[in-house]
C-alpha cells in the first residue's frame, strides 16, 4: 500500500474518533454506536477478470491506462464493484500457462474467465452457479435459451458456466469474387466446379503479379474437416451410428471418408491448398500478400482480418461466401455443435456474488451495457436506431478488458456500420445461426462426460493424436493413401473398440 494513502486513512479515522469523544453522547450506548458507524467505510469488493475471451484481439496489449481507470471508476460508481483486469500474454499456450499459474497459486487472484467448464469442474477449480444465477443473474438467465443452458449443466442439473454460444456455422468457404470476375468464372456450386476454380486461381495469375505464387485456398485442419467433409460423408464431420451394429463410430470409419482424404491429398499435391496450412502461420500476413483466393478457416479469419487490410489491397478486392455448394453426399459444411465454452467463476473467488452481479449488469439493457463493456465510450447508435452502431474513433484506447458477456445472446443484437466491423457483424447476425446450410452432427445434443471418457478409454489421447496427425500425413503426402487400411488398424490397436463402446454407451444413455 502507498504510505501516503495509508497515513491519510489513519488520520481520517483518528479525526472521527476525536470528534466522537468530544460529542455530548460520548460514553453512552448511542454515542458509542454512532462513533463505530462513523468510523466504518463501506468496502468495495474487487473482482479479478482474466480476459481470455478474444475481446482483446483489437488491442492485445490492453488499454491505455487512463482509459482503463476511467472504465473501472464507472463500474465502481454504478455497481459498487471494482473490476481488476488481467491481460493475458499473447499466444494461446502462454495465455493458458499464465491462467494455470493463477489458478494454482495461493496468493494470486483470478475470479472469472472463459473456459470449457467440464474440464475444470471435476478438478474443483470452479463453482456451480445455480444459486448465484437465481439471486443475482436474472438478466443472464433470460438472455440465453434453454438449448444453450443445457450445455452448461452436468447430469445432476448443476450449472457450471454462463453460455458463450449455441449450434452455429463457423467454417464457410470464402472466395475472392473479384478474381472470379477477372477470370470469367461463376460461383461454384459443385465440388467439380470448386476444383476448377482452384485450378484457375493457381494457374492463371489472378493477382496479376506475374508470378506463379497464388494460394488458391488458405485452410487448417479444422477448416478442411468442417468446411468440406460433408460433401463426401453422409453425416459430415460427425460421429455417426453404424446401421450394421447400431454403434457410435468416428467419421474415419464412415463410407466416403477415404474419398475425402484422397481428394484433399490430390489438391495439396497440385498446390491448391496452402503448403503451410497444417503448421503455424499468420493469416493476417498471408492475406496482406493479396495471394489468397479462398479460405475455409474459422469465419473471423476473413470477417475480422480482411476489412482491416482491405485498404492496402486492390480497390475491387472482395471475399464472399460460396452458398449452396454440394458434393456427392450433399452439403459441404458441418455445423459446430453447442459446447461447454463459458464464463466460469473460480473457487478462489472471494466475492462470487459480486462477480455474478457484474456479469449480469452487462446483460441488462442489451446491447447498450454489452457495447460499453466492449468499447467504453468509443461507440454510439446510428441515428434513432437501437441496432446499428458505429465507433466514434478508429484509435482504440479502451480495449475491452471488462467484457464478460460475449456470445450470440448479445452479439447478435447489433451490427456495425463501421466498414471494418460491418463484415463481422453481418456474419454473426445473418449467417452464423443459419444451420440449415450445413449438416448437423449426429450427437450435437449430447454432452459427453469427459471424465468417464478418460476413465473408460485409457488411450483416448493416443487415439485423438492419431486422428489428427495421420490425417495431416495423408493430405500432405507424408503417408501414402495405400496405407489407409493400416491406419484404421492402428486406431483399433490404440483402443478404438473401447472408444466405440464408451461413446455408444453415453450416447444411448443421454439421447432424448
Amino acid at each position: 500500500m502507498n504510505r501516503k494513502v495509508a497515513g491519510a486513512s489513519v488520520t481520517v479515522v483518528m479525526s472521527v474518533s476525536l470528534l466522537a469523544a468530544c460529542s455530548g453522547n460520548s460514553g453512552t450506548p448511542e454515542g458509542d454506536k454512532a462513533a463505530g458507524e462513523a468510523g466504518k467505510t463501506k468496502a468495495v469488493p474487487k473482482i479479478y477478470i482474466y480476459q481470455n475471451t478474444g475481446q482483446l484481439n483489437q488491442k492485445p496489449e490492453g488499454s491505455v491506462p487512463a482509459k482503463l481507470e476511467e472504465m473501472k471508476k464507472m463500474y465502481v460508481d454504478k455497481l459498487g464493484i471494482e473490476p481488476v483486469a488481467i491481460v493475458p500474454p499473447q499466444g494461446g499456450d502462454a495465455s493458458s500457462q499464465k491462467l494455470n499459474l493463477l489458478l494454482g497459486s495461493s496468493s494470486d487472484e483470478v475470479d472469472t474467465f472463459q473456459a470449457n467448464w467440464d474440464d475444470l469442474a471435476p478438478k474443483g477449480a470452479i463453482i456451480p452457479l445455480n444459486d448465484l444465477l437465481d439471486k443475482y443473474g436474472q438478466d443472464i438467465k433470460k438472455a440465453w435459451n434453454d438449448k444453450a443452458w443445457e450445455y452448461m449443466k452436468d447430469k445432476d442439473g448443476k450449472i457450471w458456466g454462463i453460455p458463450r454460444g449455441e449450434p452455429a456455422v463457423h467454417y464457410p468457404i470464402w472466395v475472392r469474387t473479384d478474381w472470379l470476375q477477372k477470370l470469367n468464372l461463376k460461383m461454384p456450386q459443385t465440388l467439380d466446379e470448386l476444383e476448377a476454380v482452384l485450378k484457375a486461381f493457381k494457374e492463371q495469375d489472378p493477382d496479376g503479379n506475374g508470378k506463379d505464387d497464388t494460394i488458391p485456398m488458405m485452410t487448417d485442419l479444422n477448416g478442411i474437416k468442417n468446411a468440406l467433409m460433408g460433401g463426401f460423408t453422409e453425416f459430415g464431420n460427425s460421429n455417426w451410428i453404424d446401421p450394421a451394429d447400431k454403434k457410435m463410430k468416428p467419421p474415419e470409419l464412415a463410407p466416403g471418408f477415404k474419398d475425402y482424404v484422397a481428394k484433399l491429398a490430390d489438391w495439396y499435391q497440385k498446390g491448391y491448398l496452402y503448403k503451410e496450412s497444417f503448421s503455424k502461420f499468420d493469416p493476417t500476413e498471408l492475406l496482406k500478400t493479396n495471394r489468397v483466393g479462398m479460405s475455409s478457416m474459422w469465419y473471423s479469419r476473413i470477417t475480422l482480418l480482411f476489412p482491416q487490410i482491405k485498404p492496402n489491397l486492390p480497390a475491387d478486392a472482395n471475399y464472399e461466401i460460396i452458398r449452396g455448394i454440394q458434393g456427392p453426399k450433399g452439403k459441404l459444411m458441418t455445423a459446430t455443435a453447442g459446447n461447454t465454452a463459458s464464463m466460469v467463476i473460480t473457487k478462489k473467488a472471494k466475492h462470487p456474488e459480486a462477480v455474478m452481479k457484474f456479469i449480469n449488469y452487462q446483460y441488462q439493457d442489451i446491447p447498450t451495457n454489452h457495447l460499453t463493456a466492449a468499447f467504453g465510450t468509443n461507440w454510439g447508435y446510428v441515428g434513432d436506431s437501437k441496432f446499428d452502431v458505429e465507433l466514434k474513433s478508429k484509435d482504440i484506447e479502451y480495449a475491452g478488458e471488462f467484457m464478460v458477456s460475449l456470445g450470440t445472446a448479445t452479439e447478435l443484437k447489433y451490427a456495425f456500420k463501421d466498414p471494418v466491423k460491418k463484415m463481422h457483424a453481418d456474419y454473426l447476425t445473418k449467417e452464423a445461426l443459419n444451420t440449415s446450410v450445413a449438416k448437423m452432427p449426429v450427437d450435437a445434443n449430447i454432452l459427453y462426460d469427459k471424465q468417464k471418457l478418460d476413465e473408460n478409454i485409457p488411450t483416448l489421447g493416443d487415439i485423438n493424436r492419431l486422428r489428427s496427425e495421420e490425417l495431416v500425413k495423408f493430405v500432405t503426402g507424408a503417408r501414402p493413401l495405400s496405407d489407409f487400411d493400416k491406419y484404421i488398424d492402428q486406431l483399433y490397436k490404440a483402443g478404438l473398440d473401447k472408444w466405440i463402446a464408451e461413446y455408444t454407451r453415453q450416447y444411448n444413455e443421454k439421447k432424448k
